[in-house]
């Protein structure tokens, strides 16, 4: 008898087609949704990477802008432009990005270019600044699982990032709430010359001296306007032409004022302290000018540059000869840490106005900005007989120390401090 099995293993070879057909669409599909799966990842990869470049641009052009004065070296601009976008990391904050000299950093005259190396610049014509970057060979994670396809090739991907800035008028610098007498003429007074002024008692004013100026018109209560735009709490720049004053005696402002030196009452913070601390009066400091970066003949003095790199601590009452009530608490107060991560408070812009006005009305017109040094902190309870600033010239000028301090602003802030800004 004949055995009939040739339908059966027509059956069987056709289960298998179908069988291997099947294994193909679902090996196919998984490619698929793998790829659609290393797409999403190394796109998000490619746009961390792509951030963390950003950001390392935008630091430098920042850091690179701060120098462009149309006195310093560029070179000084480049160094520290490569510097701030050096220690930025990417790779998932895992590597420095590599930033190169004459390459990494252009200037221009305009903000539309052409952007060259330094060293076909004057710091005149250096007006803007771009820095650029970029991170390549990327490996991708997924996405490769495509080059088993016929045709397809999917290599490692490369990001790049570009910032330009400049330096703009400020909107906001924390500036220091007091008027300095403006004499008028170019140069109001020698870069380096102590103002004397006792702005804790005094009612009126002469040439040579400061007094109280509250900045912000809409703030109506004298001691506390001043006690908060001392503390940095409340910051602002009145454009030129505004008229500014405050009238009294405003003993209340002396501990806000020496929060800016790092001086702390009963464990009260009124604020970010300066880099330094360090007082200067006329016992540590006889030539009694230019404590910005002069030298004293009294051994063992740092002037304020070298005092702000060091991080020096307000040396405390005994040494500076004053009462701050800080003598009580050691000295310093404070550790240098809290100066190492302060600001620049001490050195601040301040409005200037024609004191022969403000004798008369206790207001006076905003006529330009003075970059100035406080000197010296006010004694405890406002029972001092003078305090001290240092004029370091006008707060625009080329090389200001002051010029880069605040939030930047508009043009109707015109004659305040410059401070850099990123255009792109």
């Amino acid at each position: 008898m004949r055995l009939k099995t040739q339908p059966r293993m027509r059956g069987t070879t056709r289960r298998c087609r179908e069988g291997g057909a099947t294994l193909v669409l679902v090996a196919l599909s998984m490619i698929v949704l793998i790829a659609f799966v290393g797409l999403a990842l190394d796109l998000g990869k490619l746009y961390v990477a792509k951030s963390e470049l950003q950001n390392s641009a935008d630091s430098c052009a920042l850091a690179a802008a701060r120098d462009l004065d149309g006195v310093t070296s560029l070179s000084v601009s480049e160094a520290a432009g490569i510097a701030a976008g050096h220690i930025n990391l990417a790779s998932f904050q895992s590597a420095p990005v590599s930033m190169t000299v004459n390459t990494s950093v252009t200037y221009a005259t305009t903000s539309s270019g052409p952007f060259s190396s330094w060293t076909g610049m004057t710091p005149s014509q250096a007006k803007y600044v771009q820095c650029t970057n970029s991170l390549p060979n990327i490996a991708n994670w997924l996405i490769q699982v495509l080059n088993i396809l016929p045709g397809t090739n999917v290599g490692p991907a490369s990001v790049s990032a570009r910032a330009v800035a400049t330096n703009g008028s400020s909107q906001s610098t924390c500036a220091l709430p007091v008027f300095i007498c403006d004499p008028g003429g170019p140069s109001p007074y020698l870069k380096g010359t102590w103002l004397t002024s006792n702005i804790i008692s005094a009612n009126s004013y002469t040439q040579g001296m400061f007094g109280w100026a509250n900045l912000d018109p809409n703030c109506t209560n004298g001691a506390s306007c001043l006690a908060a735009q001392l503390s940095g709490s409340a910051c602002g720049v009145p454009a030129t032409g505004t008229q500014i004053g405050q009238n009294g005696n405003i003993a209340s402002a002396w501990k806000a004022y020496n929060s800016r030196f790092g001086i702390v009452y009963n464990n009260k913070n009124l604020g970010t302290p300066d880099f330094t601390g360090y007082a200067y009066t006329s016992s540590n400091w006889k030539p009694a000018f230019d404590a910005y970066d002069g030298s004293s003949s009294v051994a063992g003095v740092d002037n304020y540059k070298t005092a702000m790199a060091n991080h020096d601590g307000y040396q405390g009452d005994a040494a500076s000869g004053l009462n701050t009530s800080e003598g009580n608490k050691g000295t310093p107060a404070i550790s240098s840490t809290v100066y190492q991560s302060g600001a620049s408070r001490r050195l601040a812009a301040a409005p200037m106005v024609n004191c022969t006005t403000m004798n008369s009305s206790s207001h006076a017109t905003l006529t330009r900005w003075a970059c100035v040094l406080m000197l010296d902190p006010l004694q405890q309870g406002g029972n001092s007989n003078a305090v001290h600033l240092e004029y370091r010239g006008l707060a625009d000028d080329p090389g200001s120390p002051c010029r880069s301090g605040g939030v930047p602003g508009t043009t109707s802030t015109t004659n305040a401090p410059l401070v850099p800004v990123l255009i792109q």
